[in-house]
């Protein structure tokens, strides 16, 4: 027989929570000796089937892992068309763990003619289950727009917050809101897009109602302590810690998104063995493109340091991550790192070669290129790990980073030489004198306005020959001094950010150096230069700590910060009286 799902059939499938095939049946059969859905195909009399019954006893067959059973009910199925087939063999295969075949089996669903939208949502799904965000997005908004569901909508939301697109999520989360008041990850997705466009005081309201409204909930603590820790890592970690005990009152075990976002704050408050612990979670899926992120072909080979004893006569691939300036600090204990592993093949950025053969001779040096056939090959090896993994072996603590304070960058000699006769002669005796006055982790914060060069007027009036270190464009600034009758050495053959062995050398022919937090301090502080870092706020990247007045990690680095009342041009003129 033939039958059609009614409304209230469609209704109440609508409420299954795995991803499934749409719930508006066609038509769809059974061939049975008796009454028995799950009888052989072959032979029987045709049975009408109740789509919503089907559905939920497939899901709860797969539930249990009854696979078998679920492909011999997906097998006993006549008259699907084939994006249902298509789709409810993805979920098999799915549950089997076989994620490819799972993901292959959905895009051939969505190149079916008359393919539902529920195959987009469903991708998605899988998509954002693995961290894809970017790919997922175009398949969730589709799902939405076409179903207009909440689960839809729920991964439309994290797809776009995930890639920070908070002015799309605000526009979409209020419509949302009209047909679901209520729901929590909605509420949850908005308060989080107040944060990220810097609507302070939307998200501390939203959050505070949220937390009343769902007190046991750990997602909405996070966010709360991610708020306050724009500003304050001591407001932000007891919001950290309650929102980590509720996840595990809850689910048994810690939220992997909470230990990474907690992370930073930890290595700032000096709980180094736990912080490096919790930044491992970056490369947990449910993080996202927001952690910790390795191509494919690297992340698919075996850890190196996953507990197993190293080999010292096999290889080890130790793989750059995050910006330039973090993994010139994340080097620190390199050399260690090289000793403990013996054959390291180290993969960066061409731009970085030079000084990073030059400063590690004891290792290989390659770009991202070489890893294509590292699996496929001969060559005996130990696994790969992440640059920035290797400091929780040797740099657990202050004292193993202020006790390996000494240099472990090595500039090129003869560029250094160049320019340091080329600026004393221009200096005529007075200090040499390099500033860098924006990027960096201010940049990030979009503190755009403490960043203005105009803040930093107060140092030409020292009596010293001014070096730019400044990378990017510059040129608005070149000529605000100009007409302020300024002089600022400039080298605008060079690209400070692929030129790098030019740059670091006449970084290291100054005298000394006053900048905000860049790459730059991390470059001429692993050399050894004398740096003075202004702090543009209270707060600033981990490694300067809470109220750190030295680096631990780089022996002439003084950190100096805002006093109450003092403006950053105020702090700007004090540290220049002391430098100059």
């Amino acid at each position: 027989m033939v039958v059609k799902s009614n409304k209230k059939t469609q209704k109440a499938a609508k409420k299954g929570k795995k991803p499934s095939t749409s719930r508006k049946s066609s038509t769809v059969k059974t061939r049975s000796k008796k009454t028995d859905l799950l009888s052989s195909p072959k032979g029987g009399v045709k049975k009408q089937v109740d789509i919503a019954a089907f559905l939920k006893s497939f899901d709860e067959k797969l539930e249990k892992k009854e696979f078998e059973v679920a492909q011999t009910m997906l097998n006993s199925l006549i008259g699907v068309k084939k994006w249902q087939r298509l789709n409810l063999q993805s979920l098999i295969e799915y549950r089997k763990n076989d994620v490819k075949l799972s993901e292959d089996l959905m895009r051939q669903a969505l190149r079916e003619p008359q393919c539902k939208p529920v195959v987009n949502r469903n991708l998605a799904g899988l998509l954002v289950n693995q961290g894809r965000m970017r790919e997922a997005l175009p398949f969730a908004e589709k799902g939405y727009r076409a179903m207009e569901d909440l689960k839809s909508a729920q991964l439309f939301l994290n797809c776009l917050l995930d890639l920070g697109k908070a002015e799309k999520v605000l526009e979409e989360a209020d419509n949302i809101l009209k047909k679901h008041p209520d729901d929590k990850m909605v509420l949850v997705s908005r308060a989080s897009a107040y944060r990220s466009v810097m609507d302070e005081k939307a998200a501390a309201e939203e959050l505070d109602r949220l937390i009343e409204k769902f007190p046991k909930e750990p997602v909405i603590r996070r966010i709360k302590a991610d708020l306050l820790g724009d500003k304050s890592t001591r407001n932000a970690l007891p919001y950290y810690e309650k929102a980590l005990q509720l996840s595990i009152d809850n689910k048994g075990t810690p939220d992997p998104a909470i230990q990474w976002n907690m992370s930073l704050h930890l290595l700032r408050a000096r709980e180094l063995e736990r912080g490096w612990e919790c930044w491992e979670q970056g490369f947990h899926p449910i993080v996202g493109t927001m952690g910790r992120n390795l191509p494919p072909r690297i992340t698919s080979m075996p850890r190196a340091d996953d507990g197993k004893e190293i080999d010292k006569k096999k290889w080890t691939i130790i793989c750059a991550e995050q910006g330039i300036g973090d993994q010139i600090l994340f080097m620190h204990s390199l050399k260690e790192t090289i000793e403990e592993f013996g054959k390291v093949l180290y993969i960066t950025e061409k731009r970085l070669y030079p000084i990073i053969k030059r400063s590690f001779p004891g290792m290989e040096v390659a770009s991202h290129g070489a890893t294509y056939d590292w699996t496929r090959n001969k060559l005996e090896k130990n696994g790969y790990i992440p640059l920035g993994s290797i400091p929780r072996r040797h740099r657990s603590t202050v004292e193993s980073y202020k006790k390996n304070r000494k240099p472990f960058l090595v500039a090129n000699k003869d560029l250094y030489m160049k320019y340091r006769a080329e600026l004393k002669n221009l200096a005529n005796g007075k200090p040499i004198i390099g500033i860098s006055w924006k990027g960096g982790y201010w940049q990030i914060q979009r503190k755009t306005k403490e960043l203005e060069l105009e803040n930093w007027e107060p140092i030409f009036g020292r009596n010293a020959l001014y070096v730019n270190l400044q990378y990017g464009d510059i040129s608005g600034e070149l000529n605000y001094l100009r007409e302020k009758g300024h002089k600022l050495v400039t080298h605008d053959k060079l690209n400070f950010k692929e030129d790098i062995d030019d740059w670091v050398a006449i970084a290291g022919a100054c005298d000394g150096i006053i900048s905000v937090s860049t790459a730059l301090v991390h470059f001429a502080g692993a050399i050894g230069q004398k740096i003075a870092v202004v702090m543009p706020g209270e707060q600033g990247p981990w490694h300067l700590g809470l109220d750190d007045t030295e680096s631990m990690a780089y022996q002439n680095v003084r950190i100096f910060r805002p006093t109450a009342k003092e403006s950053l041009p105020e702090l700007v003129d004090r540290v220049s009286r002391l430098i100059v």
